[in-house]
C-alpha cells in the first residue's frame, strides 16, 4: 500500500522548523503496510538534528475491522452462484446421514466441496429435512492464494410418487421439490464474501429398475451478497491531518482523519441476483442401508446464465441410520417388516381394543364355573271358573256268596 508522500514531506519540514538549528542532517525511512496478520499501517520518519536531538515521528492506523480482503478489484467468486449445494439425496424414505465431495472446474477457476448432511425423513416418507454443513474452497486463475469458506445449509425436500412404488419403497416415478437456505461465506488473506441464497428448485426421480434412479432437476436462488473492496490507492492521508508537538516531537492525526481515509479507500458492495443451476443426481440402491450417488451440475457466478459457467462433478456415501418407513412399502412388505411395537400400536387402534386383555391380565384372571343347569319354568296356574268335575268313584266288585255245607269248589265229573 504506498502513502501519500505528502506526510513524510511534511514532518521533515516541521522537525527542521522545531529545532531551529542549521545544518539539520535528515534521514528518510518508507512507509510500511503489514498485510494480512499485521492488521494495521505504519509509517515513520526519523531526523537526527546537531546538537542531540533525535526524535521519532509515528502513526498508526487501526485496520482490523477490514478484514483480511486487500484487493483492489473484485474476484471473480465474489457473486452469487458460488454456495454450496443444496440437496443431498431426494431418496426420502428413511433418515440418512450423506457425505459428499464436489469438484468444479471453470475458465475463472476451481471449486471444491466436502459435505456432511444430516436427513430427517417423516412417517410418511415423503418429507426429508436435511441439514449440513459444508467445507468449500475457491482458487481463482489469476490468484496465488487460495479462498477458504465455509457454509450451511437446511432444506426441506418433498417427493410426491406419481407411478406406485417397487417393493422396497423406491418409486418409479416422482415428483419433487425443494426449498430453503445455504448461506455461504468465503474467507482468505486477499478477498472476503459473503452470499445468502434461498434456493427453490424441483425434480424428476425416474426408477427403471428399484436398483437405479436418475434426477433431473432445477434450481433458481435469490442472493443477496455483501463484498468487501479495498482499494490501496484511496488509502491516503494529507498534510493538514497531521500535527507534531513542538515540544515532544511528537506527531498525531486529527481527528477523524482515519475515518476519512478509509471512507474513501474502502468500499462494501451489496448486490442481489438470481443464479441458476441444472443437474443430474443418479443413485445406485446398495440395499436397505446405503446408497451411492453421483452428481452433474451445470451452473454459472452471477444472475441467471449470464455468467462465467461451472461444471460440477461429484459422489457421496448414502447411509440410512433408521428403517425405511412402513408406509412407503407394499402391504405384503409392511407385515413382513414391520416391528412388533408398530404392530400392536396398529391393532390397538381397532375399536374393541379396549376389551382386549394383556397377557399378564390373562394370567391373573380367575377361571370360569361350570354353567348353571337351566331354570325350569314355572307352573302355569289353572284359569279361574267352575271348579272342574270330580271323577266318580269307583265300582264295587260284589262279594261272592257262601258256600253250603257238603259242596265242593270242583266241577262233577
Amino acid at each position: 500500500m504506498r502513502l501519500n508522500e505528502s506526510v513524510t514531506g511534511f514532518s521533515t519540514l516541521e522537525a527542521s522548523k522545531n529545532a531551529g538549528v542549521a545544518g539539520v542532517r535528515r534521514r528518510r525511512t518508507a512507509g510500511q503496510f503489514l498485510p494480512a496478520g499485521g492488521a494495521f499501517l505504519k509509517f515513520e520518519h526519523e531526523a537526527n538534528v546537531s546538537g542531540g536531538m533525535r526524535f521519532r515521528v509515528g502513526a498508526y492506523l487501526g485496520l482490523a475491522t477490514l478484514g483480511l480482503t486487500t484487493l483492489a478489484t473484485r474476484p471473480v467468486a465474489a457473486t452469487g452462484g458460488a454456495h454450496a449445494p443444496a440437496v443431498s439425496t431426494y431418496d426420502t424414505r428413511a433418515s440418512s446421514v450423506v457425505f459428499a465431495y464436489r469438484h468444479g472446474f471453470s475458465d475463472a477457476g476451481s471449486f471444491n466441496t466436502f459435505s456432511y448432511n444430516a436427513n430427517f425423513t417423516s412417517t410418511s416418507g415423503r418429507l426429508s429435512a436435511q441439514f449440513g454443513i459444508h467445507y468449500v474452497n475457491f482458487l481463482q486463475q489469476d490468484a496465488d492464494t487460495r479462498a477458504h469458506g465455509v457454509a450451511g445449509s437446511g432444506v426441506a425436500v418433498l417427493e410426491f410418487p406419481v407411478a406406485g412404488r417397487f417393493e422396497d419403497g423406491v418409486p418409479k416415478v416422482a415428483v419433487a421439490m425443494h426449498l430453503g437456505g445455504v448461506p455461504t461465506a468465503y474467507i482468505s488473506g486477499e478477498r472476503n464474501f459473503l452470499t445468502v441464497p434461498f434456493v427453490l428448485g424441483f425434480g424428476v426421480p425416474l426408477s427403471p429398475i428399484r436398483q437405479l434412479t436418475f434426477t433431473p432437476w432445477y434450481e433458481l436462488a435469490i442472493a443477496a451478497n455483501v463484498d468487501t473492496v479495498v482499494r490501496p490507492e484511496g488509502v491516503t492521508i494529507d498534510s493538514t491531518s497531521v500535527q507534531i508537538d513542538p515540544m515532544t516531537g511528537t506527531a498525531s492525526l486529527k481527528p477523524g482523519a482515519v475515518q476519512d481515509a478509509l471512507s474513501k479507500g474502502v468500499t462494501v458492495d451489496l448486490t442481489v441476483n438470481v443464479p441458476m443451476r441444472v443437474g443430474l443426481d443418479a443413485a445406485l440402491h446398495l440395499g436397505k442401508s446405503a446408497d451411492l450417488n453421483l452428481y452433474g451440475m451445470f451452473s454459472t457466478l452471477g444472475g441467471a446464465f449470464s455468467g462465467e459457467s461451472v461444471k460440477t462433478v461429484g459422489a457421496s456415501l448414502v447411509v440410512r441410520w433408521d428403517d425405511i418407513v412402513p408406509a412407503v412399502l407394499p402391504k405384503p412388505a409392511v407385515e413382513e417388516h414391520e416391528s412388533c411395537e408398530s404392530t400392536e400400536r396398529r391393532f390397538r387402534a381397532c375399536p374393541n381394543a379396549r376389551f382386549w386383555l394383556t397377557p399378564e391380565q390373562r394370567g391373573q384372571a380367575t377361571p370360569d364355573a361350570a354353567p348353571a343347569p337351566a331354570p325350569t319354568p314355572p307352573a302355569t296356574p289353572a284359569p279361574v271358573g267352575a271348579p272342574a268335575p270330580t271323577a266318580p268313584p269307583p265300582a264295587t266288585a260284589p262279594a261272592p256268596a257262601p258256600t253250603p255245607p257238603g259242596s265242593s269248589n270242583f266241577p262233577a265229573p
